[in-house]
C-alpha cells in the first residue's frame, strides 16, 4: 500500500516540484499525492507544472485554490481579473499559456473543472484556505461531493448584478470562502500564543489540511487543538515548497 502525501501551493515552481517529489521518492500509481491548490502564477513555468500534474491522473487529488479559480475564469471567458494580473502573477500565466494549443487549453479547462473545493477521506478534510464560520462537517461533506459552478470565480460586477436581481448569493459566498478565508488558520495561530481568535476549533475527529497562507516560518504549521496542518511555506514568494507524508508527518522541502 502506498503513501498519502500532500503538497503545498506550487505556484509554477516546476523545478521545486520535481525536486521535492524526487526527494520523497514519489511513485505515481503507488503513492497518492494530494494538493492544497494554487498550481499556477508567480513562477515562470505554469505550463510545465500544469502539464505534469494533469499527466499524474488518479494519483493526483487536488482541491481548487483561488489562483486556480482565477485561471479557470480566464480560460472560460477570456477576461482576466485585474487583481490577478496586477498583483498575483496572473500575467505570467496568461503569457505562458497563450502559446499553447487550443486542444491543450481545452484539456486544461476540463481538468480544472473536475477539481473540487473540498476533499474528505476517512481521516482528513482538505481544502485551500480554511473552514469559514458557520460551517459544520455535514456541510463540508456536501461541498466535497457537489458539482460546483464552473467557472466558480465571478467578477464583482457580475456578483452584484445577481444580488440586484434578488438572487440569494450566500451559498456562493460560502463556496468562495473555502479558497479565500484565512480566519481559521489565524485563530489557530493566535491560540498558540494564548490569544483568542475569531473562530473556535472545528468539531471533527479528522485532520484539516490547508495551504493558501504563506507561513513566515517557512515550515509547516500544526495546531493539535484546531486539528490543523498548514503546508504553504511560500514557494510562490521565494520560499520552499513542502511535501508531507500525511500519516508519518515526515516532510521534505525544495
Amino acid at each position: 500500500m502506498g503513501r498519502n502525501l500532500i503538497i503545498g501551493d506550487i505556484h509554477s515552481r516546476y523545478e521545486k516540484l520535481t525536486t521535492v517529489l524526487e526527494k520523497a521518492g514519489f511513485n505515481p500509481g503507488f503513492d497518492v499525492l494530494y494538493s492544497t491548490g494554487d498550481f499556477c502564477d508567480r513562477g515562470e513555468q505554469p505550463v510545465e507544472v500544469l502539464d505534469y500534474l494533469m499527466k499524474l491522473g488518479d494519483s493526483f487529488l487536488p482541491v481548487l485554490g483561488n489562483h486556480d479559480a482565477w485561471l479557470e475564469y480566464w480560460l472560460h471567458t477570456g477576461v482576466a481579473d485585474s487583481d490577478w494580473t496586477d498583483r498575483n502573477g496572473g500575467s505570467i500565466t496568461i503569457e505562458k499559456l497563450s502559446g499553447q494549443s487550443k486542444e491543450w487549453l481545452e484539456k486544461l479547462k476540463e481538468w480544472l473543472g473536475r477539481i473540487p473545493l473540498v476533499r474528505v477521506t476517512d481521516d482528513c478534510l482538505i481544502m485551500h484556505a480554511g473552514i469559514p464560520a458557520g460551517m459544520d462537517e455535514n456541510s463540508l461533506f456536501s461541498m466535497a461531493f457537489m458539482e460546483r459552478p464552473v467557472p466558480i470565480f465571478m467578477l464583482e460586477s457580475e456578483f452584484m448584478n445577481l444580488v440586484r436581481m434578488g438572487i440569494d448569493m450566500r451559498e456562493y459566498q460560502t463556496m468562495e470562502s473555502i479558497y479565500w478565508d484565512r480566519d481559521y488558520l489565524l485563530s489557530a495561530i493566535a491560540a498558540g500564543y494564548g490569544e483568542k481568535g475569531d473562530l473556535p476549533p472545528f468539531p471533527t475527529d479528522r485532520d484539516i489540511w490547508i495551504g493558501h497562507s504563506a507561513l513566515r516560518s517557512r515550515k509547516p504549521f500544526h495546531s493539535e487543538s484546531y486539528h490543523l496542518y498548514a503546508v504553504d511555506t511560500g514557494a510562490g514568494m521565494g520560499g520552499p515548497l513542502t511535501l508531507m507524508d500525511m500519516d508519518t508527518l515526515r516532510y521534505w522541502q525544495a
